[in-house]
């Protein structure tokens, strides 16, 4: 049965103070009981947001982090139907209005996208993909997990601590964050640009050990010495035993 229009627009005008906590008449409501819906409904959006974002949330003083909840509360139609997603509107909604905490922490944007995408990995569906084994194999191809996101940086979010990250900072940095199949956990993996393009291809397509080294080393015209060998080799080991990299495909 649909509600009369009275009805609707009463609870439409307890919706608008639950998030502004502007009050507006409302028949039938005790103004002194009804700060406890917005109190309770903001405390909800509020605990979300701050387990979403610990990093954001313990760079931010007390009253940064509250203003800036609730003028995302107030001002922005969230959309999102799952609490667990509606931290990323946080995060476009900050990028929309230019907030002005994105100029007093140049860093900001950053850190809440690798916080948010820590949310996302984790909680992606499974992607299945075969492969035969983890024993290193020259014959064999590489298989990349495909539950991971491999972004470029400006700052070094994922490698200091928010309230050291300075201007000078600033640069390129490559973050590979894939999840672990066995715990679940969300891992992260600091990259120079050398293997981050090693991992682009892989995402593209399996190739052997050997064909992937030699295809990153042409793309930086680098001669295919022992040193590059070596090293790319023991990455590769040690993305094979974190997981990032599965094994091999026969």
């Amino acid at each position: 049965m649909w509600l009369n229009q009275n009805t609707n627009d009463a609870q439409s005008a307890l919706a608008n103070y639950c998030r502004t906590g502007k009050l507006k008449h409302i028949p039938g409501v005790d103004k002194q009981r009804v700060h406890h819906y917005r109190r309770l409904v903001f405390n909800i959006i509020d605990d979300s947001l701050a387990s979403a974002y610990p990093l954001m949330h313990n760079l931010l003083g007390k009253e940064e982090w509250y203003q800036l909840v609730n003028e995302f509360f107030s001002s922005h139609p969230c959309q999102s139907p799952q609490v667990w997603t509606m931290p990323r509107e946080l995060y476009e909604y900050m990028i929309s209005v230019k907030h002005p905490l994105l100029d007093k922490y140049p860093f900001l944007q950053d850190l809440i996208w690798m916080e948010w995408l820590e949310i996302e990995i984790y909680m992606m569906e499974d992607k299945q993909v075969d492969f035969q084994s983890r024993e290193i194999s020259k014959n064999g191809k590489l298989v990349i997990n495909p539950e991971h996101r491999l972004i470029l940086l400006n700052y070094p979010v994922h490698l200091k601590q928010a309230s050291q990250i300075q201007k000078d900072d600033r640069g390129n940095y490559y973050l590979m964050m894939h999840r672990d199949p066995d715990s679940g956990k969300v891992q992260f993996t600091d990259l120079s640009p050398f293997y981050a393009r090693m991992l682009e291809h892989l995402t593209e397509q399996s190739y052997g050990i050997n064909e992937l080294i030699e295809m990153a080393a042409t793309d930086f015209g680098i001669p295919m010495e022992k040193t590059v060998y070596d090293n790319s080799m023991k990455f590769i080991k040690n993305a094979i035993s974190n997981r990032l990299i599965l094994g091999f495909s026969i």
